[in-house]
């Protein structure tokens, strides 16, 4: 388990003046989850060595140790920060308690009180970026109406964490593929057990979407020969898809979206496991594979999509499913596509050679 609170480190002076030593333990404990030990090291080292090039490197190193980097570009993805704010903009009142799941920065809480909601509860499972979020909501005035929580969300009380529960519960917790970072468990739990009755959830649904197209894989090169040696064999280890960003200038749609799964956010689950096989209708020219992207309907006015394409951008990739080899297809022609997901992971295959 993290630790609940920021104990105090007992650091030796000779430690202390020796960076290299400092960021070893500094990111062996981010990595074992006692962040609130790491930045209390990290503290220590900033205000002992000010303007000390090396000890501020350190300290970045070890506060950005395990932390995924799509934070940065989650943050910058503008229409995704639009589309979340005019939804949250519309759902809050004077007496919303809202409950942000995985605040991250403290984003989403700040639009909602920014927005006039009566109190916000932001939980973050990591403890660092816990006292970081804390931090900025503290920097933006906002700390009378932000309580930065350090749990994850299944380890929320109701009555003890979130004065009964919660009127509107806000997250961002979807991956490449939607389902990636437990985003239907979470979901599921915190409509059940941490939702008052008639709360309202953001996004309100999702949906995985797919189509047939055709990119040029210059950038995927799987084990073959190297140095007169066959070393096919290591492919089986390589995913069988990989990331594409969704305005990748080599690669073209061959047919139109499908909707793969949906899942009703608002209903709150359960949210079982699913397969299903799908002809895709091409609508002509090389296909080399399917394309995933993921569609949230933050509320009935607004929805967010990644959806390849020329001058798209989000700081989600698309997916690529390759086939075994390229076929030209003509217009209307079907292809057999197949797919299922544990909860966890999708996994997409072609039904048929």
């Amino acid at each position: 388990m993290p630790d609940p609170s920021p104990t105090p480190v007992v650091v030796s002076d000779a430690l202390a003046a020796t960076p290299g030593a400092l960021t070893k333990l500094g990111c062996a404990m981010m990595a074992s989850g006692q962040g609130a030990k790491a930045a209390a090291i990290v503290a220590r080292m900033t205000s002992e060595h000010p303007g000390n090039p090396e000890m501020e490197n350190a300290a970045r190193v070890i506060l950005a140790h395990g932390v995924p980097q799509w934070h940065v570009s989650m943050l910058a993805d503008g229409a995704r920060n639009d589309s979340y704010e005019k939804a949250i903009g519309r759902a809050v009142s004077p007496d919303s308690m809202v409950l942000d799941i995985g605040t991250g920065s403290g984003l989403l809480a700040m639009m909602a009180a920014r927005a006039g909601a009566g109190h916000v509860f932001a939980c973050e499972a990591h403890p660092a970026i816990a006292a970081t979020a804390r931090e900025i909501v503290a920097l933006n005035g906002l700390s009378q109406a932000i309580e930065i929580v350090a749990k994850h969300s299944d380890e929320l009380s109701p009555e003890h964490d979130l004065r009964g529960g919660a009127d509107l519960i806000v997250s961002e917790v979807f991956s490449e593929d939607l389902i990636g970072e437990g985003a239907l468990a979470t979901i599921e739990d915190a409509m059940r057990r941490l939702a008052r009755p008639g709360a309202r959830i953001i996004p309100a649904a999702a949906t995985i979407r797919i189509a047939l197209c055709w990119h040029d894989r210059q950038g995927r090169n799987l084990p073959g020969e190297v140095k007169g040696f066959d070393l096919s064999p290591f492919s089986r280890h390589v995913t069988p898809h990989y990331q594409l960003q969704t305005g990748d200038k080599r690669l073209a749609l061959r047919s139109e979206a499908y909707d793969l799964f949906e899942f009703d956010f608002q209903a709150g689950g359960p949210f079982p496991a699913g397969r299903r096989e799908v002809a895709l209708a091409s609508s002509g020219g090389r296909v080399n594979g399917v394309v995933q992207w993921i569609r949230l309907q933050l509320d009935a006015c607004e929805a967010y999509e990644n959806r390849p394409g020329e001058g798209a951008a989000s700081h989600w990739a698309a997916l690529f499913h390759p086939l075994a080899e390229p076929i030209e297809t003509r217009e209307g022609q079907s292809i057999g596509v197949a797919a299922s997901h544990d909860r966890e992971r999708l996994s997409i295959w072609f039904s048929a050679p």
